[in-house]
């Protein structure tokens, strides 16, 4: 089923011939001169190793900003930033026009609910010699102080706090547009001019009164080919361990983490598209999964196997979700130290506003803040990554770059992810405020091996608390064969 079903997903998206980059090799850590060209520059990635980020943090690990909140920097300043943009991230930003905005650091707090329960209960949270938790009950399993070099499994308490971050009831949006993105040519005309929340959506017109945004096509701005664009809606709904109600479950929710929905309203060949996962609370019990293909019209069960396959074309896995939505005993983990990097967590658009030369990165603000970086490697051999690293912010635990490997252990994918802090979104305060969490907002996939991305953007997303008995209706497998109607 897991084959019949990838090849019936890869009928959506059609052939390209993909421009091939110079193969021309950059020295890494090398001064870029006037003349080296990004495409030189995006090319010299494909040599690159986990061990090239071992020493550029050890070459970085004692470097000092040089610009402080309020700077802006440009092309010209591209080098004083090579010590804080990771590499594989950093050469996407060398063009001409590319600037910083610096500003301070948000001073956000988690919701004193997950506070509560983590000083309650933290410090009853041990590892069994598997790797799994015994005595968790909710907030976060593990205290900061425990996560350092001199402690050998650091790696795996730093994926269970990961995996049990404060996010309230879940994650909602009620549109999400995703683009193939290939190199060179013009997008303009490719996106909607419109956000539509799905017809399908039974939360959005009842609860949210603010409207999505108008005229998004001129918001997805820069350069590239947009081979293929689609429109959707999503939700993740935490079912257990919720700190809210001391570490309980919402109705018949003892035994799940979570459960998610993913369903896909356009194009028209794609429509109805859509996806439901369980995933247990059992570490070794495996995900269950369902999707409906309009093609077929009827539901079938997918293999939890195609977590780490590409999803319906694009360069993003289901697995890569949030920066990792596996199961943590599938992988050995280990922490590969801090380090001060720029992100641009908290942007300060009203929505995220596309740029760059194949319109894949944002313009907006940076903060440089002290992160966590973890390294994973699967337990499988057939697992397509060899190894990913995770750049994950020790206070809200929530990650904002992943670095992807393959089997040869070359750098294969670069997928920065951006967060908002509830308590600063205006646009849709229904979904927000009172949170006091982080709500995705946008990511890319820059696969550096084949010369090509995807990207994702959201309208109307957020932490919202909506009523119990219509959330757990979305999670019912019968609906799925609705989702196109």
């Amino acid at each position: 089923m897991r084959k019949y079903l990838g090849t019936i997903l890869r009928t959506f998206v059609r052939p390209t011939i993909v421009s091939a980059l110079l193969v021309t090799n950059v020295l890494l850590y090398g001064v870029t001169s006037a003349a080296e060209s990004r495409d030189a520059a995006l090319a010299g990635l494909k040599t690159v190793h986990v061990s090239d980020y071992e020493d550029w943090m050890k070459k970085y690990a004692d470097a000092k900003p040089d610009f402080k909140p309020g700077d802006t920097l440009t092309a010209k300043d591209l080098e004083r930033l090579r010590p804080f943009i990771p590499p594989g991230y950093f050469e996407q930003f060398n063009f001409p026009d590319v600037h910083f905005k610096i500003v301070e650091p948000y001073d956000d707090r988690m919701h004193p609910d997950f506070v509560k329960c983590t000083e309650k209960y933290g410090r009853q949270v041990v590892l069994n010699s598997d790797g799994s938790m015994k005595g968790y009950r909710c907030g976060q399993p593990f205290p900061n102080d425990e996560i350092t070099l001199n402690d050998p499994k650091a790696g795996i308490k730093a994926a269970w706090n990961f995996e049990h971050h404060w996010q309230n009831y879940g994650f909602y949006e009620a549109e999400h547009q995703w683009a193939w993105v290939r190199p060179g040519g013009s997008h303009q005309g490719a996106v909607p001019n419109d956000a539509v929340a799905s017809a399908d959506d039974p939360f959005f017109s009842q609860f949210v009164k603010h409207p999505l945004p108008k005229n998004i096509g001129k918001l997805w701005g820069g350069g590239g080919t947009f081979e293929r664009t689609l429109s959707g809606w999503y939700k993740r709904t935490f079912m257990s361990h919720l700190a809210q109600l001391d570490g309980g479950s919402l109705p018949g929710g003892d035994d799940f983490e979570f459960k998610e929905w993913t369903n896909f309203s356009e194009p028209f060949d794609i429509r109805g598209t859509a996806f439901i996962v369980y995933r247990y609370n059992d570490p070794y019990r495996p995900d269950d999964a369902w999707a409906f293909v309009p093609t077929l019209r009827r539901v079938r069960r997918i293999s939890a196997e195609v977590k780490s396959d590409s999803l319906l074309g694009t360069d993003l896995t289901i697995e890569d979700f949030y920066g990792f939505a596996g199961r943590e005993l599938d992988w050995n983990w280990k922490l590969l130290g801090t380090k001060y990097v720029l992100n641009q967590y908290n942007p300060r658009e009203t929505f995220v506003k596309f740029w760059g030369p194949d319109g894949m990165l944002i313009d907006d603000v940076w903060e440089l803040r002290k992160e966590y970086v973890i390294l994973r490697t699967p337990k499988s051999p057939r697992h397509p990554y060899s190894a990913a690293i995770m750049y994950v912010d020790p206070q809200s635990w929530m990650c904002f770059l992943e670095l992807a490997f393959d089997r040869s252990g070359k750098l294969w994918k670069v997928i920065p992810w951006i967060w908002e802090y509830t308590e600063m979104n205006n646009e849709f305060p229904e979904l927000n405020k009172g949170a006091f969490g982080y709500a995705w907002l946008w990511l890319s996939v820059f696969d550096v091996q084949n010369s090509r991305g995807t990207t994702i953007t959201t309208y109307g997303a957020g932490l919202p608390s909506f009523p119990i008995d219509k959330v757990m209706a979305v999670y019912d497998v019968n609906r799925l064969e609705q989702s196109h109607r």
